[in-house]
């Protein structure tokens, strides 16, 4: 489509499931390089996360140091303009606040919520996640269900995120079995469950599944969604017990 419309563009695609700092740090140098002015993030959460901090340190170049913008970080300026078309349906990083990157020389996963790094256009075709295989298209569906469920549950929830967050779980439960099926109306109900806990979760936060999944991440590069399934269950057993106790 972009040689279609004569548009120059260059590739990157240094960019590992967990993503690492450097990861980004490659890939600032490689935007400046291009010279380009805007950034297609396309694929998974991955992708779209070092999309954003890149983004987000070509124009805060004082953050340069990736690490820097671990939590909430005083940047300034809105990132470079992304355009988020995601290839799975689990991060709903395409409309969040939040990306994660992987400290491997310190063997951690850091959060960074920003403003500023959220795309400007999101593209969210179910089409494009029909290629996912079984395995990834699970996987990818727990991290959204998960997002949905914590999103309902953490403190921080109120009205608005619950709107979110309850059609969510309601639309994943009925189409995840039909998206791992690749059926198209299980595609197309992931794509939207995935999007809505997204407005959801950016508003209200997570909870301990994912701060457990992102050790997991960080130590044996588990794959997200596949480090959120496995602890999920035990964290609902867990939040039940001591709902009353909160």
């Amino acid at each position: 489509m972009l040689d279609e419309a004569g548009l120059a563009y260059e590739i990157y695609s240094n960019i590992k499931p967990n993503p690492t700092i450097e990861n980004v740090q490659t890939g600032v140098a490689a935007f400046k390089a291009s010279e380009a002015d805007y950034i297609i993030a396309i694929g998974g959460g991955s992708s779209m996360d070092t999309s954003k901090a890149i983004g987000v340190i070509i124009t805060n170049p004082e953050f340069e140091d990736v690490r820097s913008l671990e939590g909430v970080a005083p940047t300034k300026n809105p990132s470079v303009p992304i355009i988020a078309v995601p290839t799975t349906a689990g991060t709903a990083a395409e409309v969040t606040i939040n990306y994660v990157i992987t400290d491997v020389e310190k063997k951690r996963k850091f959060v960074c919520v920003d403003t500023h790094d959220i795309p400007v256009v999101a593209v969210v075709d179910p089409e494009m996640m029909s290629s996912m295989p079984k395995g990834l298209t699970a996987a990818t569906g727990m991290d959204a269900l998960t997002h949905a469920i914590e999103g309902y549950t953490t403190k921080g929830a109120w009205e608005m995120t619950d709107m979110f967050n309850l059609k969510a779980i309601e639309v994943i439960a009925r189409s995840l079995r039909d998206a791992v099926e690749n059926k198209p109306e299980g595609r197309e109900g992931m794509a939207l469950g995935q999007y809505l806990t997204g407005m959801g979760f950016s508003n209200c936060g997570l909870g301990i599944v994912h701060s457990m999944a992102h050790g997991l991440g960080a130590l044996y590069d588990t794959p997200h969604g596949v480090a959120n399934a496995i602890i999920l269950p035990t964290v609902m057993e867990y939040n039940a017990l001591y709902r009353d106790q909160v």
